[in-house]
């Protein structure tokens, strides 16, 4: 006579085969909750667990590269999006995070090249361009970031930021009407903000 499994062990074998994903579920959550307390190596040991080739293995490098950059260690927060880079070079989210440590670092040229690797892929991305920008302003090319904060705002009319930093470019290049009316552009998004206001002042 061909005997069947009871209820209860197909109950528990699918009990068992879930585990593994319930268990990778709770590492995340662990990680993200001892990320808000700011317990960062904690929250880096949480993910430890998840496969280093499995589906969440690209994330798993990532949210470390993310979770090294939070305390300063930048060094190795570089060599988790790297590693991100080279398992998906189509990565937008790795191009921009390992711009990050680089501008800590004052890195200017690699976190604009980073930058340029990112618009490479996608040319109006907002953070691609407005750390191109930042990298730009670093290395005080007055013309290049008035450029790429041009094209900024002209894909993000509506940003403040984006003006802040043409009016800043424009500044530098003693370009005072271009600056005056970025800077009005920017009171006009973000009344009463003190870099645009301390300029229109003065001038």
């Amino acid at each position: 006579m061909k005997r069947y499994p009871t209820l209860a062990t197909l109950a528990a074998l699918i009990a068992l085969a879930a585990t593994p994903a319930f268990a990778q579920e709770a590492a995340w959550q662990s990680s993200y909750q001892l990320e808000t307390a700011g317990k960062y190596n904690e929250a880096i040991a949480a993910i430890d667990p998840v496969q280093a080739n499995g589906a969440d293995a690209e994330l798993k490098l990532l949210r470390r590269g993310w979770l090294y950059y939070l305390p300063g260690n930048f060094n190795e927060s570089i060599r988790e999006y790297r590693l991100a880079i080279e398992r998906n070079g189509k990565s937008i989210d790795a191009r921009l995070g390992v711009i990050l440590p680089l501008l800590a670092q004052k890195r200017w040229r690699e976190a604009e090249q980073s930058a340029r690797a990112v618009l490479d892929l996608a040319p109006n991305n907002y953070l691609g361009l407005l750390r191109l920008a930042v990298a730009q302003e670093a290395q005080r090319d007055w013309p290049a970031m008035a450029k790429t904060t041009a094209t900024l705002v002209a894909a993000y009319p509506s940003d403040a930021t984006a003006y802040i930093y043409l009016a800043r470019a424009n500044a530098w290049l003693n370009k005072r009407d271009e600056a005056v009316a970025a800077y009005l552009a920017v009171l006009s998004r973000y009344p009463g903000q003190l870099e645009a206001k301390a300029y229109l002042e003065k001038k």
